[in-house]
């Protein structure tokens, strides 16, 4: 399980840097870039924020879309297939905040400051 960064790394690039991340499930990291009509929003997204499930899984169990995590980020994940996405949040669009393929799994944001949801979430990784 790779938590923020170590959700990143999964991906084949990032626009952060040169060098290959894992590959370990297929995609690229982009840097947050808004349009005009959210100028007002801040990179970093820093702060508590919303998840949507994308699909059911055992590490999101007890955990719905009212579920609220921390994050801080610059750069989100783009998945090559939309089945290996786990989680989105919204902040000024759409981004994958979750990932997960086969035995692998990532989330953008720090379950270990997002109190009894990350609690939860990581007594579900455990569990598995």
């Amino acid at each position: 399980m790779g938590i923020c960064l170590g959700m990143q790394l999964l991906a084949d690039k990032s626009e952060e840097g040169v060098l290959p991340g894992l590959g370990l499930i297929p995609g690229s990291v982009r840097r947050f870039s808004f349009g005009p009509e959210w100028q007002n929003l801040k990179i970093p997204h820093m702060g508590w924020n919303r998840i949507r499930k994308r699909k059911a899984h055992p590490l999101l169990d007890g955990l719905d879309d009212n579920s609220r995590f921390y994050f801080v980020h610059s750069y989100h994940y783009q998945c090559q297939s939309e089945e290996d996405a786990l989680l989105e949040t919204t902040y000024g669009y759409s981004f994958t905040s979750g990932v997960q393929r086969e035995n692998v799994m990532g989330v953008q944001f720090h379950p270990e400051k997002s109190h009894r949801y990350g609690m939860r979430l990581i007594k579900n990784f455990v569990e598995i």
